[in-house]
């Protein structure tokens, strides 16, 4: 059992603010309906090993209620964030108020735009009566602190997003496969690294499917490569504590990867990573398109 950790922190972006460079996400238990008092521990349990940023969803309820559980009594010790996956400013406020409710809190330090996938969607969204107009309106009445977009499908969609609105951070996709598949690592997150946007990690282990490789001995190599990147954490859903204490026990160890070791992970990456992001695409894609 992990007893203490010294978790790194690093700047998010231009915000002022330093967060812990491994993060908990709010899926995997935190989703479960019926995994309520594991998921409390395991809220708890990141509190006291020192993870400091927390983040959820409106699309995980079971999460906010766990997190606004678990979270009760530190709320002044963390970071947390959360997203709204409305296109409009009407639903997105209601959304807002919904996840403020569930978390036992008066505010956000972070609300996101949840996985941005389509032209059509950056239209609405920017659009006059679109989400960035709740987005404001919530931070002009300190609702939230910062503002923040983020996804999974296309780094094209995500640029677009950044150029439209000056977002304090963004969330990406970051693992060895990326390079070789509509990469967010290298069209999305150097320019967003570049101009001061913070940079929040997920997918480190594809969605829990590193599990599927029969080779690695070790998910560390994975995390490794993640933290190497100019992020500012990286998130990981856990499914139990045991879990959890695994991850920070790698976080707190961590040393960054040099180029060449990074490179030759990305390179070994390459036979696995269609099957691994298959998070990048809508379900029934062809696997000629996820290759190509």
């Amino acid at each position: 059992m992990v007893e203490t950790a010294a978790l790194e922190k690093r700047p998010l972006g231009n915000t002022g603010v330093s967060v812990s460079l491994l993060g908990l996400g709010g899926n995997r238990l935190l989703t479960k309906p019926d995994g309520g008092g594991e998921a409390v521990r395991l809220v708890k349990r990141a509190l006291d090993l020192g993870v400091g940023f927390f983040d959820t969803a409106r699309l995980y309820p079971n999460s906010e209620i766990f997190l606004g559980e678990g979270l009760e009594g530190r709320r002044d010790e963390i970071f947390l964030a959360s997203k709204t996956h409305a296109r409009d400013r009407r639903a997105a406020r209601a959304q807002l108020h919904e996840t403020l409710r569930r978390l036992r809190t008066d505010h956000l330090d972070l609300w996101q735009l949840h996985d941005v996938r389509t032209d059509g969607e950056v239209r609405r969204i920017f659009g006059a009566g679109g989400a960035a107009e709740a987005l404001v309106e919530a931070r002009e009445r300190g609702l939230v602190r910062h503002l923040g977009v983020t996804g999974h499908r296309s780094p094209q969609v995500l640029c677009r997003c950044l150029e439209a609105f000056e977002f304090d951070t963004v969330m990406i996709p970051v693992n060895p496969a990326e390079r070789h598949y509509r990469s967010f690592l290298t069209s999305v997150l150097p320019g967003a690294a570049s101009a001061g946007v913070g940079v929040v990690g997920m997918y480190a282990y594809w969605g829990g499917l590193v599990s599927d490789l029969a080779w690695f001995e070790t998910v560390e190599p994975f995390l490794r490569f993640a933290m190497s990147q100019p992020v500012a954490t990286v998130l990981v859903g856990c499914d139990s504590v045991a879990q959890l204490e695994e991850n920070v026990r790698y976080a707190s160890r961590f040393a960054p990867m040099s180029p060449s070791e990074a490179d030759e992970l990305v390179r070994r990456m390459a036979p696995h990573a269609s099957r691994l992001m298959y998070y990048k695409f809508p379900k029934g894609t062809p696997s000629s398109e996820m290759e190509s």
